[in-house]
């Protein structure tokens, strides 16, 4: 089935999903990730990124990158009311993030076939300069409220 986001439950109970899933992922936060915005089938993140991210290179280290993207990948999930965990990613770096950069990633489903939801995440600074695309297919869970 192709995403259709008027077929979604309404913006306020999207943005209350994926507010009660990052008040239960307390890593995320301890990271200095934020929720930026919320749509149902859409998501934006926030982070800075400080020296502790930084690879030997001065650049961010692609797996914090990678952590962001799929992060959003299961939030944007879960504002469709699928709670979700990652079956496959594939990530193209395209960019060094630097230290300090705002970096924003967002993500949008792309299609919905029984348990599977397919995403695409964009991660992006606020200038709007791409650092990656993240492509991720995501599994219900048992605990889904839709399947």
């Amino acid at each position: 089935m192709q995403f259709k986001p008027s077929d979604q439950n309404d913006d306020d109970d999207a943005e209350q999903r994926v507010l009660d899933m990052f008040r239960r992922d307390p890593e995320v936060a301890s990271l200095g990730i934020t929720v930026r915005s919320v749509s149902p089938g859409s998501v934006d993140l926030e982070w800075i990124i400080d020296h502790r991210f930084l690879n030997s290179h001065g650049i961010q280290h692609g797996g914090f990158t990678f952590l962001l993207a799929d992060t959003a990948l299961a939030y944007c999930c879960a504002s469709l009311g699928r709670s979700s965990v990652t079956r496959t990613a594939e990530i193209a770096f395209l960019s060094g993030v630097p230290a300090g950069a705002r970096l924003i990633a967002r993500a949008e489903v792309r299609a919905i076939s029984g348990r599977t939801t397919i995403c695409d995440v964009r991660v992006t600074g606020e200038d709007n300069a791409l650092y990656a695309e993240f492509r991720g297919h995501a599994v219900t869970t048992a605990t889904s409220s839709t399947q």
